[in-house]
């Protein structure tokens, strides 16, 4: 049987193995298998469709026949071979019969919502942790609940949601689906990029997913393009591959430290009625080649923008953005590019900013070469930090500002030279929204304007010497005398909060970048009496010198000879830290 065979997969590739892939879902079709045999040895309807009785079109197959097919009228399986994948199509199970609306249900695609879900799918944690694997061991991925069933990102499915499957398994119209990947590997090759891939069909004519947004073990959410199948102008219910490319670094967060990989998927469908996923995964092999913006010249000598594979740009001899970059209009911009040529003669090009970047020339937005003088600027080039996106690996490279900009990089500033050929990787303290957290990344990245962090260079997030809480900006030691107890004590805060907020009294304030637990500081100083005027407290010696008294170390004040005054100032019976901040309040000539 097919879901014992899929068991027997899943267990037996727990191998030691080079990381392959690992798979929430599994690959069946969406559930329908072929969709060439309904009722026969597949599955029938209703397909645990909620309208199994809808009062004006019954959900029976009556309707088609008993034959699965698509919007247009024709069968689902295009080429009547194996199971449905990229270019086939979801059933039309309502026939798109207009007389079958009806004012409780909705419009007709209301009843094309299908659960074809088998239990090992929902089963396991929030949404269903049944997956397969290669090169990898699970640690507690799940998603495999959103696979194999029409999901509502609109709440318009499922009758308004009322009727949709089980809500530990599918939010209908409240959550989008959520795929996590939380697995270890014996062996990965950092320098290959890892890819989401997935299987999806979709029951409109625009595609589902423009976007997914992920989120990595440290928190950080990006969203990022995903490359889809051509979808042949949008046909209604076609089945899609869809893939986007991750840097290695983004799932495997602390390599080679830790064989932890973890990635949260989540697509991005608010507009979608139903769309339908077969399976998602991520591994090393993408199911479509990326794609991103192809600056080229037509045929006529035309500057264009397209979105196209690399392989694809280069065929045009066009310069290649980076996969998932996306076009900024249908024309590049125009103006005049200064080159320096052979024998170091400047000369200018109008041509587009695409191509002035790539031959590293000064380029002038909508300007014509009459307009410009083109010299050689001062300290052109300066250093640039970039991530290569197949190894996750920061380089650093002298280059101009442009192409530091076209990689993607960090510009350090024009005459900056570069220090090596590779940034430092280390812990990087960042603070954020929710406080402050750690991260391992490049030294030029956590130290950028964009996350202005503090760097341990060589060192990861779990190194017991690593205290983000101790880089907060302008914070320091500040030592106190708690009233409560007459004890002294640290807190780690700002010199204004220390000195002048009144909570801490005789505050010491140590600087910025101090620590309570710095090897040299101690609030811990002796106490003794300290006669001033005619009075005596206990306090330590600072306090006693600055307010102009008399010390004497490790003595109590009846210990002592002091003028006549009373030592209890405010007359509370006690000689304490408050007779001190008593006569500090009142200071002058003792009567």
């Amino acid at each position: 049987m097919l879901t014992a065979s899929l068991v027997m997969i899943a267990s037996c590739s727990m191998g030691q193995s080079n990381f392959n892939y690992i798979r929430l879902g599994d690959i069946d079709g969406m559930g329908f298998r072929t969709g060439t045999d309904p009722c026969g040895t597949e599955l029938c309807w209703p397909f645990n469709s909620p309208f199994d009785q809808p009062p004006a079109c019954p959900l029976d197959g009556s309707c088609s026949n008993y034959v699965l097919l698509n919007a247009a009228g024709q069968p689902i399986n295009v080429d009547g071979v194996g199971i449905l994948t990229q270019g086939d199509f979801l059933p039309d199970l309502d026939c798109s019969v207009p007389g079958c609306d009806y004012g409780n249900y909705g419009t007709h695609y209301n009843s094309d919502e299908f659960d074809n879900r088998e239990a090992i799918e929902v089963n396991g944690l929030t949404y269903g942790n049944y997956l397969e694997l290669s090169g990898a061991n699970n640690t507690a991925s799940e998603g495999s609940g959103w696979t194999d069933v029409a999901v509502s990102g609109t709440g318009l499915g499922w009758n308004n949601c009322f009727d949709a499957p089980v809500a530990g398994s599918y939010i209908c119209g409240q959550n989008q689906p959520i795929f996590i990947f939380d697995f270890t590997v014996a062996n990965a090759d950092p320098n290959q990029p890892v890819y989401i891939n997935a299987v999806f069909g979709d029951y409109d004519v625009d595609s589902a997913a423009d976007t997914v947004l992920i989120r990595t073990a440290n928190g950080q959410t990006q969203n990022i393009a995903i490359t889809t199948q051509n979808n042949a102008g949008g046909q209604d219910g076609m089945i899609q591959m869809a893939t986007a490319a991750v840097p290695f670094a983004s799932v495997f967060t602390n390599w080679p430290t830790s064989p932890v990989g973890y990635l949260e998927v989540e697509f991005q469908i608010p507009d979608e009625p139903f769309v339908a996923y077969d399976y998602v995964e991520i591994g090393i092999t993408p199911l479509v080649e990326p794609e991103g913006c192809c600056c080229f010249r037509d045929p006529d000598g035309n500057w264009l923008h397209a979105e196209m594979t690399s392989d694809k740009c280069a065929d045009v001899m066009g310069y290649y953005q980076g996969d998932g970059i996306p076009c900024e209009g249908e024309t590049p911009v125009m103006g005049a590019c200064c080159i320096q040529a052979a024998g170091g003669w400047w000369v200018c090009e109008y041509t587009a900013d695409c191509e002035c970047d790539y031959q590293g020339g000064t380029f002038y937005p909508g300007t014509p070469c009459n307009k410009v003088q083109c010299e050689p600027p001062p300290n052109e080039e300066g250093c640039c930090c970039y991530e290569d996106p197949a190894s996750g690996i920061w380089y650093l490279t002298q280059t101009t500002s442009g192409q530091c900009e076209m990689l993607g990089g960090i510009y350090a500033g024009d005459g900056v030279p570069c220090e090596g050929d590779v940034s430092p990787i280390g812990a990087c303290c960042v603070e954020s929204p929710n406080g402050l957290y750690c991260f391992e990344t490049s030294e030029c990245y956590c130290l950028s304007e964009e996350i202005n962090g503090t760097f341990y260079a060589g060192m990861n997030c779990s190194n017991p010497e690593i205290d983000c809480e101790q880089t907060k900006p302008g914070y320091g030691a500040c030592c106190y005398i708690d009233q409560k107890t007459g004890c002294p004590e640290c807190i780690y805060t700002t010199e204004e909060d220390c000195r002048e907020s009144g909570n801490y009294p005789m505050p010491v304030w140590n600087g910025v970048g101090t620590s309570c637990s710095d090897p040299g500081l101690d609030c811990c100083q002796p106490f003794g009496a300290c006669c001033i005027g005619n009075s005596c407290v206990w306090t330590i010696e600072r306090t006693c010198i600055k307010g102009g008294g008399t010390w004497t170390a490790y003595a109590m004040c009846h210990q002592v000879n002091c003028p006549s005054c009373p030592e209890d100032v405010n007359n509370d019976g006690s000689v304490d830290i408050n007779d001190l901040l008593s006569i500090i309040n009142n200071w002058g000539t003792c009567p």
